[in-house]
Parts: C-alpha cells; sequence; structure tokens
C-alpha cells in the first residue's frame, strides 16, 4: 500500500474524486487536519506521497490560518527530499510562495470550466503526459501566481491566468486547477458567496460541469494513477 499524507485545510475543500481514484490505485490517504489541531509534520512523517489542497485562505493568510508556514516549509522539504507532491489551487499558491514568487489578488476570480493548453514539457512530463493538447477543468480561485519559481518547468498554461500547472525539483506539481471536485463538491462551492463576482451564476457553473465532468474524469483519473505510481517507484528507488 502507498502511504500519502494529505494536507486539507477545511471542511469544504477534500479530495473529492481524487481521493476514489488514488485509492482505487492502491494508495492509502493518510488526512492531516491542521485547522482542527492536526500538527504539520516537517518531513511528511514518513509518507510515500504528499498533497496539499485548497481552500479559501490565500498563501501568506499565516494569522488566520497558522499553520501555513509550516506548510511552504515542507513543500521546499519535500522537492530537496524527492517525495511525490502534488499541490492543488491554494497547495499551488502556496508552493510559489514558498520560493518567493508573488500571489496576487485577481480583480475577478476564475470560476468554472475552462479550457487549458497543454505545453510541450507536458508531453514527456511523468505525470501530465497523455492529456489531450487542451483539457477541460475545474477553476476555482481569487489569487494569481504572478510567474514560474526560479528553476521551475511550466507545463500547462490558461488563457487568462497562464500559471496552471508547474514541477519543482524532480516530482513535486503544482496545479492552479481544481481536478478532484464532484457535483456535489461543486454545488457547494457555487452556491457559496463569490460566484457572481465572475458574472456567472451557479446553474450556468453546475450545468458546464455537468457537461464535462465525463471528460474531466476520463483525463485527470489517470494522472491520480500515474501519481500512485511515481510515489511507489520514489519509494522503491535506492
Amino acid at each position: 500500500m502507498t502511504d500519502i499524507l494529505v494536507i486539507q485545510h477545511e471542511d469544504t475543500v477534500g479530495l473529492g474524486r481524487l481521493g476514489l481514484w488514488l485509492e482505487a490505485a492502491g494508495a492509502h490517504l493518510r488526512i492531516c487536519r491542521p485547522d482542527r489541531g492536526d500538527q504539520v509534520p516537517p518531513r511528511a512523517g514518513g509518507a510515500d506521497g504528499l498533497i496539499v489542497l485548497g481552500g479559501t485562505a490565500a498563501p501568506h493568510d499565516d494569522d488566520r490560518w497558522p499553520w501555513l508556514p509550516d506548510v511552504r516549509a515542507l513543500q521546499r522539504t519535500a522537492v530537496d527530499a524527492r517525495l511525490p507532491t502534488l499541490n492543488i489551487c491554494l497547495g499551488a499558491q502556496l508552493c510559489a510562495a514558498a520560493y518567493g514568487v508573488d500571489v496576487f489578488r485577481r480583480t475577478a476570480p476564475q470560476l468554472g470550466v475552462a479550457e487549458l493548453t497543454l505545453r510541450p514539457e507536458a508531453q514527456e512530463d511523468r505525470l501530465f503526459r497523455g492529456l489531450p493538447e487542451h483539457p477541460q477543468a475545474v477553476l476555482w480561485h481569487q489569487e494569481e501566481i504572478a510567474q514560474l519559481p526560479a528553476g521551475a518547468v511550466h507545463l500547462i498554461e490558461g488563457t487568462d491566468a497562464p500559471v496552471q500547472a508547474f514541477r519543482m525539483g524532480h516530482c513535486a506539481w503544482s496545479v492552479q486547477f481544481h481536478p478532484e471536485p464532484d457535483e456535489e463538491t461543486l454545488a457547494a462551492w457555487a452556491l457559496g458567496p463569490g460566484s457572481l463576482a465572475a458574472g456567472r451564476g451557479p446553474e450556468e457553473i453546475l450545468a458546464s460541469f455537468a457537461r464535462r465532468a465525463g471528460d474531466i474524469e476520463a483525463y485527470f483519473q489517470p494522472v491520480a494513477e500515474r501519481f500512485v505510481e511515481v510515489c511507489r517507484a520514489e519509494a522503491a528507488a535506492p
């Protein structure tokens, strides 16, 4: 069994479908909830992989979420240790901030299903190879990563927020988009405050997701499976 530590910051932003895909691929998911008093371990607690989920905070909201400095430190440690890592949305922003990159508040959030573009560097990437040139994915963020961290490999871009996925080091990936939400999760997000700030109502967002949910699963379930494979391979490497 491949042990993966998951940092979950709040109730409404969990693993969703991603958790089902990871478990089906042979992963044991160990959930760390610092919002409920769990300590963020400095070295992932001996896990084979690390996932840092999203959340409603900005990546420097340390006063409101006092565990964020520990998460940023853990992300840097994971890169140095070649621990396979997947940082999602806020997780990606935290990783960028951990390397000194500015993460700024957008004028309007990006919400709903959007088309992304694979860069040539993704064609040979261990996680994203095999994706179509223009996959659809859920975007749900107010903050934007201004640029790539030094030394990062740019893998996926968007039209309005260019940095949608990058890799640090050997096997630490960060994605600004969300591969994980199911219809129930997205409904909770869409019915919350902020969904109309981008000029889109909840019904439109949910209808768009319903049309694309099967495609999104077809794109990202194999990515989840490959992440477990990378965790397993790195754990077995000398």
